[in-house]
C-alpha cells in the first residue's frame, strides 16, 4: 500500500483543516470586510456583483436582445438551454478563483443559492438530473476537489434534483482551457469525456464554474446526448464576454 510522503500529509491536512474553518466560522464581507448578515457579502458588494443580463437564451452569447442569435440559428450547439448569473469581471473573477483554487467551498452555497433563485424565478421545467462537468483523477488529486461537484452539490438540496457524479468522467488530462488560444480549444478537449454505462433521465443539466469559448461543455454535451439525453442545459456561476 502506497504511502503519502510528510510534504504530501500536510498539504492534504493544510487543506482539510481550511476547509473546515471556511465551513464554519462566519466571515466579513469577503469584498470589502464590512458586516455581511449572510456571511458572504455585504448588501452594497452583493449589488455591485455584475449580473449577466441580455443575452442568446440557447449559447449566452451577449446580445441586444433576449433571442437567439446567429450562430445558433445557423448552428446550434448541442445544449438547448444556456443559464449564467454573472459576467466574468471584477469582482466576480477573484470570488470564482477563491472558490475554485484557495479551498474556500463554502462559497459553493452561496454561488448555489444565487443560481438557485436564479432557476426559480424563470418558472421552466426542471432537469431530472444535474451532472458537475468532471476533472480528471490527476486535477482532482492536485485540486483536491471539483469546484463543480460541490456547486452541484449544494443545488441538488436546493432545487430537490439529484445530481450524479458517475455519469460523466473525463479520460483525457487535458490543458487548461483558460491557457489556450481559442483555435487550440476545441481540439484540446476533444474526446476528453466518456459516458458511463448508465440509464440517464431525458433532461438534465450540466454544471460548470465559468463558461468562456463553450467548447468543454459542448463536446460533454455531444457525448450525453450520444447516450440517449434529449435536452441538454448548461448552468454557470459566470459567462465570459470578451470574446464578443
Amino acid at each position: 500500500m502506497s504511502m503519502d510522503s510528510p510534504a504530501t500529509f500536510q498539504q492534504k491536512f493544510k487543506r482539510q483543516l481550511t476547509r473546515l474553518y471556511s465551513n464554519l466560522i462566519i466571515t466579513p464581507c469577503l469584498l470589502c470586510g464590512q458586516d455581511a448578515k449572510d456571511g458572504y457579502l455585504c448588501s452594497a458588494c452583493l449589488t455591485a456583483l455584475p449580473t449577466f443580463t441580455q443575452a442568446c437564451p440557447r449559447c449566452a452569447k451577449p446580445s441586444l436582445a433576449e433571442a437567439l442569435c446567429g450562430g445558433c440559428l445557423v448552428q446550434p450547439p448541442a445544449r438547448t438551454v444556456t443559464r449564467c448569473l454573472y459576467s466574468y469581471e471584477p469582482p466576480i473573477d477573484r470570488l470564482i478563483a477563491d472558490f475554485k483554487f484557495h479551498d474556500k467551498v463554502f462559497l459553493s452555497r452561496f454561488f448555489a443559492q444565487q443560481l438557485a433563485d436564479k432557476i426559480i424565478s424563470e418558472s421552466q421545467p426542471l432537469p431530472r438530473l444535474l451532472i458537475p462537468i468532471p476533472l480528471h483523477q490527476n486535477r482532482l488529486k492536485q485540486r483536491g476537489y471539483n469546484q463543480a461537484k460541490e456547486l452541484s452539490q449544494q443545488l441538488s438540496l436546493l432545487l430537490n434534483i439529484p445530481y450524479a457524479t458517475d455519469a460523466l468522467s473525463r479520460i483525457r488530462d487535458t490543458e487548461p482551457q483558460s491557457g489556450l488560444p481559442l483555435a487550440l480549444r476545441h481540439k484540446n478537449v476533444k474526446h476528453a469525456f466518456k459516458a458511463n454505462n448508465k440509464q440517464l433521465p431525458p433532461h438534465i443539466a450540466l454544471i460548470d464554474d465559468v463558461l468562456t469559448t463553450g467548447h468543454t461543455a459542448e463536446i460533454a454535451a455531444q457525448v450525453l446526448l450520444a447516450q440517449g439525453v434529449k435536452q441538454i442545459e448548461l448552468w454557470t456561476i459566470a459567462r465570459t464576454i470578451r470574446h464578443y
